[in-house]
């Protein structure tokens, strides 16, 4: 006898669930590290994260301000804590904090009769649980009939909801980890009630529901929560039940008021920064004529040197919380003056979209580590275990804007053609989600350009999350419609095909661009008896400047200090006796390394020895934005024989990126013991000095 499709629906929830699980905890438990966010959540529960660990270690288990040795007094803690909220923060995230305290405190308690931390892994199995429903229940909804089709589907699903830089936000603080489940559960209810005529008051309830914790999950959401609002009035005309109508009106103006609430919620310490980033780290970053762009807001131009600033370095004497920056900033380009700048420079908002385009090639945070200090002392150590999508994703790096034209077109064009055939086929059950459909893609525009609106530049990479999900789940929708089409006959195979061709021919061209260096290479030198081959990235009537093809070694930069000139791996480089790089070369190749002159930055422990620059480096790992503002940042200039590149140098110049290992840049990273390093991704992240395991890749200039 055959099951009935519901238990189906149950069995695949579980076993989607368990493989959650032993994604996140096997062989040891995995998450995201604090990047000082998480304080929101843990001092208004009485949690206490750990300061040591942020940004380069996941925390698993957060102390309690005391300890309970009974329920009830723990109960009581934790439903009615007697901690006043000192940041005033809201979100719909501490409902599902206080649920998770409540499973681990109990658990704890019948283990050893003491609760005095939280484990977050209660966290992570409460949202999973959430998490594998929905993917199930959406999966039952895009189903075409085919094993074979619906096998490829599921897979697809798998394959990205399933990538770890979705789940790891489950064991985290981060209110990323509430969008993820609640826009699921919401999404998936969708696609069920618009496919459905009998729509349920369960299913009315849930949806509401799942709006409403989707609206107040973080600060971006706010606006979806209007749409979501506006969207649900048509559902008014496809129910007949007076009861349901009372229900779908009730919900949306819950929705609303949901909405209005925590856009009033907002609390300055975080509206005032956002704004002061969409401007001065927004607008006016990388900006021609700073002075222009402020004349354009109607702000004052004694301004502009806050022009490339963000919060956290020296603001040059200004109060952004004053009364006065308050009037004559805040006031005249909030969200809607910095919106309608964009309208009104078009070009501005195509570097933006192109900018917020390569940062979105990320699901996780490329600057926080996903292992516990006790599982590997590697600082940002990331957990690759299921993470194709976002590999494939970072392949299209430097393609970004074009692979997401490619694909709103394609979806815009199919729910077009849908349309027509709704218009043919009247009733035709494949072309009621049309409204849904176009939901879902303004959504995604909307947060293509909204966390640039918002808050600028940024943590951009980051607030780029929710229009990952989005996009992914266009992706998802696109294909199971593709697949519905061809097995109707409504679109040619022949098409699809050489779609498919299309986009896999373009993938390796993309790849390949990356892979193949049609730059000289000239043998020069040799280490441990074998003579080096060195790429020639700049050549004049008289030098050559070259880089090593391949890794020479592998060995720290330093004991631990990002200083360059100090460093072991510079004297190292530069040493010719017997434990020297120089050791095996020739007396003749000593002499044509011509020394030359080279800016390199410094951290903001050694400004003190700056000959040039005002500021700190900014932190971007992908390729083509890692310059940032280096020309100025903190730096000195030191003669150099045998170097390593900079940042700038190593973005500036063309060879072979990726070495399928990491491999250092003699630029420094903001925390004096970290340097930026080259990843197996050809990404540029940050490593403590004294990690042995990363290779190096030697630069220098060399007489003709």
């Amino acid at each position: 006898m055959k099951l009935r499709k519901h238990y189906i629906c149950i069995i695949l929830a579980v076993v989607l669930f368990l493989l959650g699980l032993f994604l996140l905890y096997v062989p040891s438990v995995v998450g995201l590290a604090d990047n000082t966010d998480f304080i929101r959540i843990t001092q208004p529960t009485g949690m206490i994260s750990d300061n040591n660990l942020k940004f380069f270690y996941f925390q698993r288990k957060f102390e309690y301000i005391r300890s309970f040795d009974n329920l009830g007094d723990f109960f009581k803690f934790v439903l009615c804590p007697d901690v006043k909220n000192e940041s005033n923060f809201k979100s719909t995230q501490f409902l599902f904090v206080k649920i998770a305290q409540l499973i681990s405190g109990v658990i704890l308690y019948f283990n050893t009769k003491v609760i005095n931390y939280f484990d977050i892994v209660a966290l992570s199995a409460v949202f999973l649980s959430l998490h594998s429903i929905s993917v199930a229940f959406l999966f039952k909804s895009l189903k075409t009939g085919k094993r074979a089709c619906d096998f490829f589907i599921l897979l697809l699903m798998v394959l990205i909801f399933y990538d770890m830089g979705y789940l790891l936000y489950y064991n985290s603080l981060f209110g990323e980890s509430v969008i993820l489940s609640s826009f699921l559960l919401w999404f998936s209810v969708l696609v069920y009630l618009v496919k459905n005529e009998n729509k349920s008051y369960l299913m009315l309830i849930i949806y509401f529901i799942s709006s409403v914790i989707f609206t107040g999950a973080k600060v971006a959401n706010i606006p979806l929560g209007f749409l979501i609002g506006v969207f649900s009035i048509h559902f008014l005309f496809n129910v007949e039940s007076v009861g349901k109508k009372i229900l779908i009106v009730f919900g949306i103006c819950i929705v609303f008021a949901t909405s209005v609430y925590f856009y009033r919620a907002i609390p300055d310490w975080m509206k005032k920064p956002n704004n002061y980033h969409s401007i001065f780290f927004g607008i006016l970053k990388n900006s021609d004529n700073p002075e222009r762009d402020l004349v354009k807001l109607g702000i004052d131009t004694k301004y502009s040197s806050l022009a490339n600033t963000n919060v956290y370095v020296n603001l040059k004497g200004f109060d952004i919380y004053s009364e006065e920056f308050h009037k004559e900033v805040y006031d005249r380009a909030g969200p809607v003056e910095v919106s309608l700048y964009y309208l009104k420079n078009p070009e501005r908002m195509l570097e933006k979209l192109n900018l917020s385009a390569e940062a979105s090639l990320f699901i996780r945070p490329p600057y926080l580590g996903n292992y516990q200090l006790e599982s590997d002392t590697e600082i940002v150590k990331f957990a690759n275990r299921n993470s194709v999508w976002e590999w494939i994703r970072k392949q299209f790096t430097g393609y970004a804007f074009a692979l997401v034209i490619f694909v709103f077109s394609l979806y815009l064009s199919i729910i077009i053609y849908e349309n027509i055939l709704s218009k043919k086929h009247k009733g035709h059950s494949h072309c009621q989600f049309i409204p849904g459909k176009i939901l879902l893609m303004i959504f995604a525009a909307s947060q293509w350009i909204f966390p640039v609106i918002g808050n600028g530049e940024a943590d951009l990479i980051k607030h780029m999350f929710l229009f990952n999900l989005l996009f992914d789940t266009m992706i998802i929708i696109l294909v199971a419609d593709i697949i519905k089409l061809t097995r109707k006959k409504l679109i040619s195979r022949q098409i699809v095909f050489s779609l498919l061709g299309f986009l896999v021919i373009s993938t390796i061209l993309i790849i390949a661009d990356r892979e193949i260096s049609n730059n000289r290479l000239i043998v020069f030198g040799k280490y441990k008896q074998k003579p080096i081959t060195w790429e020639v990235l700049k050549e004049t009537r008289t030098h050559y400047f070259v880089i090593a093809k391949n890794i020479v070694d592998y060995r720290a930069f330093s004991s631990e200090s990002n200083y360059w000139m100090e460093s072991d791996l510079r004297m190292w480089l530069n040493d010719d006796s017997a434990n020297g790089f120089l050791f095996e070369f020739s007396e003749s190749e000593k002499k044509r390394i011509e020394p030359v002159v080279r800016k390199t930055l410094l951290s903001p422990a050694f400004k003190d020895s700056k000959e040039l620059g005002s500021q700190p480096h900014y932190w971007f790992c992908i390729p083509g934005f890692v310059t940032q503002n280096y020309d100025d940042a903190y730096q000195t200039e030191n003669k150099e024989r045998v170097f390593l590149l900079s940042v700038k140098e190593w973005e500036e110049y063309d060879f072979k990126k990726r070495k399928g290992v990491q491999y250092w840049l003699r630029t420094p990273y903001t925390m004096d013991s970290t340097v930026r390093v080259v990843g197996e991704d050809g990404f540029v992240y940050h490593k403590r000095a004294g990690m042995k395991s990363i290779g190096v890749l030697p630069a220098l200039i060399i007489k003709k």
